[in-house]
């Protein structure tokens, strides 16, 4: 099971996006306007691996697990030593399906926070959850009474059978 945790985090790939939002409207056509989404982020991050699973394995019960490796840098708005890392929420077709109080190790390197993070024994499995589509994590950080956000989308489910 480790060898096969370790293949999983090797495979996985995340792309980068976002964190907080401004909405801004857009004109589609005469009659319809639609609301687009603008992406700014809250923090600098190297993402290393983020991904997530459901273990599926005969004689287990199934669960929704999610890891990932971070390092936080240094910003402006923000001290990134203080900066702690609170949860994640997972988001699918733009519905949040988890919000998640990881498991985090840091530790300071030079002038970057490595973090790494996971769920512990997993999370029942949403009902909502559709494993052949990706999903979005919202990393959301704190730094004294602020709120920082950051988000790693398509993020691809793995199946663990």
């Amino acid at each position: 099971m480790k060898n096969f945790f370790l293949l999983l985090i090797g495979i996985s790939l995340a792309v980068i996006s976002c964190s907080t939002t401004e909405n801004v409207t857009k004109k589609i056509s005469k009659d319809t306007t639609t609301e687009i989404v603008k992406i700014v982020d809250d923090v600098n991050l190297e993402l290393d691996k983020n991904i997530c699973w459901v273990n599926l394995m005969p004689g287990s019960q199934p669960k929704f697990h999610i890891s990932g490796k971070i390092s936080l840098l240094k910003g402006d708005d923000y001290d990134n030593e203080s900066t702690t890392l609170k949860f994640v929420k997972v988001y699918q077709a733009n519905k949040e399906l988890y919000y998640i109080m990881p498991k985090v190790i840091d530790s300071v390197e030079g002038e970057k926070v490595n973090m790494t993070y996971s769920t512990i024994k997993g999370l029942s499995i949403n009902k909502e959850l559709n494993t052949k589509k990706p999903v979005i994590f919202e990393l959301i950080f704190q730094d004294g009474k602020d709120e920082l956000k950051y988000r790693v989308e398509n993020i691809m489910v793995e199946e663990v059978h």
